[in-house]
């Protein structure tokens, strides 16, 4: 959900900073002319007021807050939970991790080294975010919350995407980190989020060989649901090219 125009007019003057789009251009190098229609349609991007915090080299998470729609962000810990790194993690990297921990002889754990894991947010880390902090109908209350349909809330989650309003809804149903779902989604960084810099590799050493089959189990069945549906999209492109000649 954009920004408030009078808001972020405010927001600059306390930090005596210009609304003037030509200044703000200067300062963030978001284009003059996409700055002047946010400002006069009275809505601006969430990604505006990050780039203004960067610059300016403001915390991101105060600058969010500093807003209407974000002021809950602040109300939970930063921090992400285990459960919400775990998702973080790609099922190329889970997989791997249950060899070096079944096979020792042909896995040897040295083969890691100096392997970082996947990059994240990774393909399919919005819906496993989403699974790994569903409480039995996070969807449902994403809609009710947002107003959002849920097959417009099904193509967010399988393009990987979702916007900030979404992300909101998803952390206060689930029950998570608010900051979280503004790192899953790119808004901001891992860092600017409270992510430590192992966080990831750590929570995977650590995790139990239950929870960890368990996950790998979830994410090989997301795999076959995306399989599934690229096959489908095929087959309809198909079908649509022989119908049209």
């Amino acid at each position: 959900m954009p920004v408030s125009a009078d808001e972020f007019r405010e927001w600059l003057e306390g930090g005596s900073l210009s609304a003037s789009p030509t200044a703000l251009s200067a300062l963030t190098g978001i284009n003059r002319g996409t700055l002047n229609n946010q400002i006069r349609r009275g809505n601006v991007a969430e990604s505006t007021v990050i780039s203004v915090a960067r610059a300016t080299g403001m915390n991101v998470i105060d600058a969010l807050s500093s807003f209407s729609p974000y002021q809950v962000i602040k109300s939970r810990p930063i921090e992400p939970s285990r459960a919400e790194i775990l998702s973080q993690v790609h099922h190329a990297d889970l997989m791997a991790e249950l060899q070096f921990r079944t096979s020792k002889k042909h896995y040897p754990r040295e083969l890691r080294k100096g392997i970082a894991l996947i990059d994240f947010p990774h393909e399919g880390s919005v819906r496993a975010w989403i699974d790994a902090i569903d409480p039995g109908d996070i969807r449902h209350q994403m809609s009710q919350e947002t107003g959002m349909a849920l097959t417009y809330i099904a193509t967010q989650l399988t393009e990987n995407k979702l916007n900030p309003p979404l992300a909101l809804a998803a952390s206060r149903a689930g029950g998570g980190s608010f900051a979280t779902g503004m790192v899953v989604t790119e808004l901001i960084s891992p860092a600017e989020g409270g992510w430590q810099v192992r966080s990831r590799e750590d929570e995977l050493l650590e995790v139990s060989d239950d929870v960890l089959v368990d996950t790998i189990s979830a994410r090989i069945h997301l795999l076959q649901r995306r399989v599934k549906q690229r096959r489908e999209a095929h087959e309809y492109a198909r079908k649509m090219t022989e119908l049209l000649g």
